[in-house]
């Protein structure tokens, strides 16, 4: 039987209310990081040429060079953040990771037009996945 919830249950259940779609404060802090280093670069090394046009070439060449290193950071970071991975539900991702590779072997049997006792095989391991993913549905790590 089918039986519809409403949609307070669901996205309640499903954690889309308001509280999570919005990014928590570190991440929000951390996600403009590369373009703020990539304009302080940037200015950097654009008031260096400018700026210090007239005088000696050493003070020149440090400001450039400091900003060219604030410019790679920048690429670093944005390329490779310091943030970690904000999964919550570890082992069911890891489930439904083996899920998938369980779908893509099943195709490969049917392209290869295995026996049917392979494709019985990989049905039955595909149901345990299931299970196993609705014993994992809820729990962290």
């Amino acid at each position: 039987m089918l039986v519809l919830e409403t949609d307070e249950k669901t996205s309640a259940r499903s954690g889309r209310g308001t509280a999570r779609s919005r990014k928590s404060g570190s991440r929000a802090i951390v996600s403009y990081i590369p373009v703020a280093t990539a304009v302080l670069g940037i200015t950097l090394v654009i008031s260096s040429v400018v700026f210090f046009y007239v005088e000696d070439d050493l003070r020149r060449l440090v400001s450039v060079t400091l900003g060219l290193a604030i410019l790679i950071t920048g690429i670093w970071f944005a390329a490779n953040p310091f943030i970690h991975n904000g999964r919550r539900f570890i082992t069911l991702r890891e489930e439904v990771d083996g899920f998938i590779d369980l779908v893509r072997q099943l195709n490969q049997q049917a392209l290869d037009m295995a026996p049917g006792e392979d494709l019985e095989n990989t049905r039955v391991r595909m149901h345990e996945a299931v299970d196993h993913m609705v014993a994992e549905a809820g729990r962290t790590r």
